[in-house]
């Protein structure tokens, strides 16, 4: 998976408006389609996995709500291969009003790092149409930066994973540009 997500390569996330389903798309910085994903709209628990193609044969991670109904919404990532939870992304409810803020929590459910939106934040309760900024930080180290591309008839998040020793996980950089992703979405639909 390595040769699909370079170190120091920025990541495309995009989301269609005008289709039948919820669907994203992940393209690596020349362009391929790097992974895949795709939501049922009737879910009552947020629940997805996210392919390494299209045609999904090849599942790379899962991403999980934990319960129906929480004060902090919790997402776990679980690793599609072996079952086992690579990590959680948990919200600041009561921070997060003014901007996104997301604890991230190892396997262990242990605080490993935060996500947290940056910029325009309060401007952007008021004003939807401006784009999202985030950025990644694990043990204190900014690792990856996320932000929306402005475009009319699609959502578009670019990822940019840091080139530093010890770096995030692609996989766990895509689902929290998802997550992100899935935020904005359901603050511009009121719920």
């Amino acid at each position: 998976m390595n040769e699909l997500l370079p170190l120091g390569h920025r990541l495309l996330i995009v989301q269609s408006w005008f289709s039948f389903r919820r669907s994203w798309r992940v393209f690596n910085s020349d362009g391929a389609l790097a992974m895949y994903a795709e939501q049922p709209w009737f879910r009552l628990r947020q629940e997805f996995t996210v392919y390494a193609d299209e045609a999904q044969l090849q599942p790379l991670f899962a991403i999980r709500t934990r319960r129906l109904m929480s004060f902090n919404r919790e997402h776990d990532l679980i690793d599609s291969l072996s079952g086992v939870k690579m990590g959680t992304l948990r919200t600041r409810s009561l921070t997060s009003l003014l901007r996104d803020t997301w604890d991230i929590l190892g396997p262990d459910d242990q605080l490993a790092g935060l996500m947290e939106e940056t910029g325009q934040a309060l401007l952007r309760r008021v004003f939807r149409f401006l784009p999202g900024q985030h950025r990644i930080e694990l043990g204190g180290r900014q690792v990856a930066k996320v932000h929306e591309v402005f475009r009319f008839f699609r959502k578009e998040f670019e990822v940019e994973i840091l080139q530093i020793d010890d770096p995030i996980e692609p996989r766990f950089a895509v689902a929290c540009a998802l997550v992100a992703l899935l935020a904005d979405v359901r603050r511009e639909r009121g719920g």
